[in-house]
């Protein structure tokens, strides 16, 4: 998603002019009649909800399992994954999705599948990330994708 980056600002000389009309209900209505230099673009919720989206994905993170019998091929291993959501315009971040209360054992083995992971690189797509390692994990790794 490509979000708009060439708002303009309405732009005129001298001060705002309206025109102040009667209603047939008794009440008025006021219609501008500034004399623009530049006309200005609409900012409503339409936008505000696509950029509250984008900021939201930057910071959500997806979590996934990586399995030590999903990869395919002899290096680069590859591994395709669905994940909903997942677009080709999207550039995810690889991070840990090693737990906080992990034992020394269980941080070890982890420590290990993932730095062959983080070696290689992620393609979204289609609702499918397609992640690389040059030498095959010997187990299942969980990780995250930050930005999807």
């Amino acid at each position: 998603m490509s979000l708009k980056t060439d708002y303009k600002d309405a732009m005129y000389d001298g001060q705002r002019r309206y025109r102040m009309g009667q209603n047939t209900d008794g009440t008025v209505s006021f219609t501008d009649t500034t004399s623009y230099t530049q006309a200005g673009d609409q900012f409503g919720a339409k936008d505000i909800n696509a950029t509250n989206t984008a900021v939201n994905r930057l910071n959500h993170v997806t979590e996934l399992t990586l399995t030590a019998a999903g990869w395919e091929g002899g290096g680069p291993f590859v591994q395709m994954v669905s994940v909903p959501g997942a677009a080709a315009d999207m550039e995810p971040l690889l991070v840990s999705a090693l737990p906080d209360d992990a034992d020394a054992a269980a941080q070890k083995t982890y420590t290990k599948a993932f730095g062959i992971i983080s070696c290689g690189t992620a393609t979204v797509g289609n609702g499918t990330v397609i992640f690389k390692a040059y030498k095959k994990p010997a187990t299942d790794c969980k990780v995250g994708l930050k930005g999807v």
